[in-house]
């Protein structure tokens, strides 16, 4: 249970009652927020795993059916060569998003804070 203190105010003071209450819902915002931005990260990190790991198996299988060492040598290289380059831009991905994610989770609290000072300095 929250308990919300009142205080008295005068006009120019935000009332501790409603900035807390706006607080409040800004924080279960924000949490809610957070929670779907882990899980759309996660799908994308999941997605990225997925990838790999298909690429390791026609890697495999292109192995089984190459005629020379050296064919298997150039399938390596060629198959490291792209996963680097792939796990780069990945991870270029994965931070855009949660710098997305994390904009979005705080934008409630900040509004609130905002609104505050506003208030306060006014």
């Amino acid at each position: 249970m929250t308990e919300i203190i009142e205080t008295t105010t005068d006009a120019t003071t935000p009332s501790t009652t409603v900035t807390a209450s706006k607080m409040l819902g800004a924080l279960a915002s924000a949490s809610r927020n957070a929670v779907a931005g882990v899980i759309e990260v996660d799908k994308a990190l999941f997605g990225y795993a997925r990838d790999a790991v298909t690429g390791y198996v026609e890697l495999g299988k292109e192995t089984i059916q190459a005629k020379s060492l050296s064919d298997v040598l150039d399938l390596h290289v060629a198959r490291a060569h792209a996963r680097i380059e792939a796990t780069a831009a990945n991870t270029r991905e994965i931070v855009e998003l949660t710098r997305e994610k994390l904009s979005e989770t705080y934008a409630p609290v900040k509004e609130v804070v905002a609104a505050y000072r506003a208030k306060d300095l006014a």
